[in-house]
């Protein structure tokens, strides 16, 4: 799902491969591109060890909008053709500011692992009308299933139905729990001719194993005007009961029915509002554009508190459990915390968002922060409240970002990495070119990597707005709008051999003067380790080498040693597993090879 998580923190815990001591320009940059028919706003979605097209295999998964989903092998950079794609149908048209030029899958798709279903909406053009429709497809074949797709429908004012949405956004990621699917909106307008104005936000609920079944429609003003609900593509949250959060943009507010520039929790399937938050300044935010959905919310994982902000640049902590309805009003508990975290574009619209993502726990946590036109901040949170002086702040000061993105191993600050996307470019519409950036989370201050640096090597493309980097099992993978997802990576493999048990088998016999080695591998670490495999064999005499060798190692030290690819071994290697390789030495004289372990699909290998 977008953002790795229910909490939607933004943050990857079990990333055990990249590590600040190798994102650097001299051991990781650019492997390959994905590319597919149109750019790409959705965030890629991967799956591990999955058995597609008879291989078992990491997918990746690629919604675009001309409306394609493709599955991708994950990891083999010669596998450029998709293992399947679908069209969903002909997307609406877009324009400067949405697509460019086609409006299609805007929003993150939501993968239901146990049921191997990808759930996305779609915008379409059907003659004159743009409508919206959601859809189930399997991610094996690619074949639609539970009764998808399904036209998507508004009632306005209880009777009246809309269908046609040109302006429509259903930008928010989509969330699957407990089989209901729920989907945000924005830009619902009921008027042709009050496009400006109306711009209503909804909340609906399905039932995910028949998506002709409609639970629950909640409509953010009724009778009032906006509060779309956009999130800058940030995930509906949802907490362990199964409640959901979303922020609402600028729009009426009367605490009645209309819920503009408000962060709402609701009950699961039902959709029934328990609680709800709305900042003072409410009617200023609304008519000044500077919405609170600029930001989406995320839950502080093992908590009850949330954190929410938008244009403003404020962050706000509210305790879940009693979030405070209108700040200042009567019986109000009002937020636990308010304060500018960015400075941003101020008290004026200019249509940014408050990008955040946070790592660890209410009791030591660290919050990120990255608004457009500014540098990134880092606030420490300490015994459920935030330190509002950052700890550190990035030097970059960027047009626009994407991001920002966490990967670490656990919650171990040392191995935390904070990952973006930036432009200089100051325009909301157009194409402009992108870089890919990597700080310290320990010290944002620090930048270890951007794709600049090897700019011939490492060359993003274009820049998505909004769109972070997602971070999975040693590669990073970034949506463009150069019609490609790029990914990055280790260029020399990452040395697991302090992680494993290697047995090897002793001085066998030589046949044909080849001497067959039995390898044993086994994960002695407290965490699965990522696939694929590569066994480097070291120092060998001049006169031998590897019969079954796929290439060589390139900068992982020492170079130039043999490679061979464990073809069996599983993609994860979970904690206790194991898995057994054969190396085939062409040799006058049986030896005891010198074995490492290296993961990664990158340039670990030099292929032969």
């Amino acid at each position: 799902m977008s953002q790795y998580n229910y909490e939607r923190t933004g943050t990857n815990l079990q990333e055990s491969i990249l590590h600040p001591s190798n994102v650097k320009p001299a051991t990781f940059g650019k492997l390959f591109s994905r590319n597919v028919d149109a750019s790409i706003y959705a965030l890629p979605l991967l799956i591990p060890n999955l058995e597609v097209a008879g291989t078992r295999r990491n997918v990746l998964y690629v919604a675009t909008m001309a409306n394609t989903v493709y599955a991708f092998d994950a990891d083999n950079p010669a596998q450029a053709e998709p293992l399947w794609s679908t069209n969903l149908g002909t997307p609406a048209k877009g324009d400067s500011w949405i697509g460019p030029l086609t409006h299609g899958i805007l929003s993150t798709p939501f993968i239901d692992v146990p049921s191997n279903t990808l759930y996305t909406v779609t915008m379409q053009r059907k003659g004159p009308d743009a409508n919206l429709f959601v859809h189930a497809i399997d991610i094996v074949t690619g074949k639609q299933k539970y009764n998808s797709p399904q036209l998507l429908t508004f009632p306005f004012a209880g009777a009246e139905t809309l269908t046609n949405v040109p302006g429509a956004l259903q930008r928010v990621g989509l969330l699957m729990r407990d089989d209901t699917l729920y989907l945000a909106f924005g830009n619902i307008v009921p008027d042709p001719k009050d496009q400006h104005w109306s711009q209503e936000g909804f909340v609906q609920s399905f039932n995910a194993r028949d998506l002709s079944q409609r639970l629950a429609v909640f409509q953010s003003t009724p009778t009032g005007r906006k509060g779309g609900i956009w999130q800058a593509g940030r995930g509906i949250a949802s907490d362990a009961a199964g409640n959901i959060f979303i922020a609402t943009a600028g729009g009426f507010y009367d605490g009645k029915t209309n819920f503009g520039s408000s962060v709402l929790k609701f009950a699961p399937r039902t959709l029934k509002m328990l609680d709800w938050f709305t900042p003072n300044n409410h009617e200023f935010l609304f008519l000044e554009n500077i919405d609170m959905s600029a930001g989406g919310v995320s839950l502080i994982p093992n908590s009850n508190l949330l954190l929410a902000g938008g244009k403003e640049g404020v962050i706000f902590l509210i305790n879940r459990e009693n979030m405070g309805k209108l700040e200042g009003g009567a019986g109000s508990t009002g937020p636990i915390q308010r304060f500018k975290a960015t400075t941003g574009c101020g008290q004026k619209d200019c249509a940014q968002t408050l990008g955040t993502a946070f790592l660890g726990s209410e009791k030591k946590g660290r919050l990120f922060v990255w608004d457009r036109l500014d540098a990134l901040y880092a606030y420490d949170m300490v015994n459920g409240k935030f330190v509002t002086k950052p700890s550190a702040i990035s030097k970059e000061k960027p047009g626009m970002n994407g991001g920002p993105s966490v990967s670490a191993n656990g919650t171990d600050m040392a191995s935390a990495i904070v990952w973006g996307a930036s432009t200089q470019s100051k325009k909301n519409g157009g194409l402009a070119p992108g870089t890919l950036r990597a700080f310290l989370a320990s010290d944002i201050s620090q930048e270890i990597y951007n794709s600049d640096q090897n700019g011939a090597r490492d060359a993003l493309g274009d820049f998505t707005k909004f769109a972070p980097p997602v971070v999975a099992n040693g590669k990073v993978y970034v949506p463009t709008q150069s019609k490609a997802v790029v990914v990055y990576g280790l260029l020399c493999g990452n040395d697991v051999t302090a992680k494993v048990q290697v047995q090897a088998g002793g001085r066998g016999a030589i046949e044909n003067g080849i001497q067959v080695v039995q390898v044993s591998v086994k994960n002695t670490s407290p965490h699965a380790i990522g696939g694929p495999f590569d066994i480097a064999v070291d120092s060998l005499p001049p006169s031998d080498s590897v019969a079954n060798a796929t290439g060589t190692t390139t900068c992982a030290a020492p170079a130039k040693s043999p490679v061979v690819r464990a073809a069996a071994a599983p993609l994860w290697l979970a904690p206790g597993a194991s898995f057994n390789t054969t190396v085939r030495i062409k040799t006058n004289e049986a030896i005891q090879p010198k074995l490492r372990i290296l993961t990664g699909h990158a340039a670990s290998a030099a292929r032969q």
